[in-house]
């Protein structure tokens, strides 16, 4: 009997979930989740996904579920003016970068705005004192905080904050055309151009691998979800960005090399494919000291992108002595 109540509830979750819908009507993914940030006080993880407004401020933003007002922070120095609502299946929605709220929120804050101007202010409401049901306008895009261009970007959390999801896990949103292209390898600090079964050497009881890899769509890059390493057929290197918590955020040199820079128009990021660095998106690390008595290795990545397509890659690997 437990067991069947306990499935039950799972699949009323999963029903919720895939009840989410876009914050922005007729738009597409620009930003992906997890994706490296050179931007604001310190490195980091992208912690949601972006929507286009066609670089248009006052468009408008939508909750992508019912619920109520938590807080609205304004001036923050990463994601600008913000609203976070809280949903009855225990997840919260962030919104970033906005130029101005629903005319309720905007009516309280405004006194606000006019004395404490480009000070970082946080607002926080009682629960359900503010309430909207989904698809209700929330907000309006804009370029605030470290934002090149208006856009909405969209955040899910946990009820705490401590966890902050992979959106398109949540969001029916369509898989877009697009390319999943590995376009440059690092090895032990030396640089290729990645040419299907080319044979690269290295020296060294294993080698160092990076890559420059990404999903190609709408003449934009998105980053990757989840990056396999095989060596001889064997899994040694998994990274998984499904989720990154709150302790994470700042260290995204777990799985970006230092190489790495994302910044304005700026997109031209390493994935790191050897153990430095353990933390939650690591999901696999069997990295060996490859056979002393061999010198030739074959090694397969398969990358996925957000949608969880994937795209494997394969080349040779020489050891020099």
């Amino acid at each position: 009997m437990k067991k069947t109540v306990v499935f039950i509830l799972l699949i009323l979750i999963t029903l919720s979930f895939s009840n989410f819908i876009p914050p922005v009507d007729d738009s597409y993914i620009t930003s992906s989740f997890a994706e490296f940030r050179s931007t604001g006080n310190l490195p980091h993880f992208h912690g949601g996904i972006d929507f286009s407004t066609f670089s248009k401020e006052g468009i408008p933003i939508k909750a992508i579920y019912e619920g109520y007002v938590v807080r609205v922070e304004l001036n923050d120095p990463i994601y600008g003016n913000v609203i976070v609502l809280q949903h009855p299946n225990g997840y919260r929605s962030l919104y970033a970068h906005l130029s101005s709220f629903n005319y309720t929120i905007e009516n309280i804050i405004k006194s606000l705005q006019e004395e404490f101007q480009n000070q970082k202010i946080v607002i926080n409401f009682p629960d359900n004192e503010i309430k909207f049901s989904q698809g209700d306008i929330i907000a309006y895009s804009g370029k605030t905080g470290e934002a090149v261009k208006p856009h909405c970007h969209l955040e899910i959390r946990n009820s705490d904050e401590t966890l902050m999801f992979d959106p398109i896990d949540f969001l029916n949103v369509p898989a877009p055309n697009g390319e999943i292209i590995l376009k440059e390898l690092i090895i032990n600090g030396k640089s290729y151009n990645y040419i299907e079964g080319e044979t690269y050497s290295f020296k060294g009881d294993y080698p160092k691998i990076e890559i420059n890899s990404y999903l190609f769509v709408n003449n934009n890059l998105l980053g990757l979800k989840e990056i396999k390493l095989y060596i001889a057929n064997k899994l040694v290197y998994d990274i998984l960005l499904d989720e990154v918590s709150k302790d994470e955020f700042y260290k995204p040199y777990i799985v970006y090399s230092k190489d790495s820079i994302a910044a304005g128009y700026i997109y031209k990021t390493y994935y790191k494919l050897y153990p430095e660095m353990l933390g939650g998106p690591i999901k696999v690390n069997n990295f060996p000291t490859l056979n002393t008595n061999t010198d030739f290795f074959q090694v397969r990545i398969e990358a996925y992108d957000p949608w969880k397509r994937v795209k494997e890659f394969t080349f040779n690997l020489k050891r020099e002595r």
